[in-house]
C-alpha cells in the first residue's frame, strides 16, 4: 500500500470540506479567498464552482 503524501492528504481534506459547503457558502468562500490561480485551495474552489455550474 502506498502512503498518502501531504499533497494528496490536503486534496482529500479540501474535497471533503468543499463538498460540505452549500452553493452560497462555496461562492462566498471563493470570493473571499485572496489567493491567485495556482493556489490549491483557490483552484479546488474554482473547480467545484464549475462542477456545480455556479456563476459568480
Amino acid at each position: 500500500m502506498n502512503p498518502v503524501d501531504d499533497g494528496e492528504r490536503l486534496a482529500l481534506c479540501l474535497q471533503e470540506r468543499i463538498a460540505a459547503l452549500s452553493d452560497e457558502e462555496l461562492r462566498q468562500e471563493y470570493l473571499s479567498n485572496t489567493e491567485e490561480a495556482g493556489d490549491p485551495v483557490q483552484d479546488a474552489l474554482a473547480a467545484e464552482l464549475e462542477v456545480r455550474n455556479i456563476d459568480l
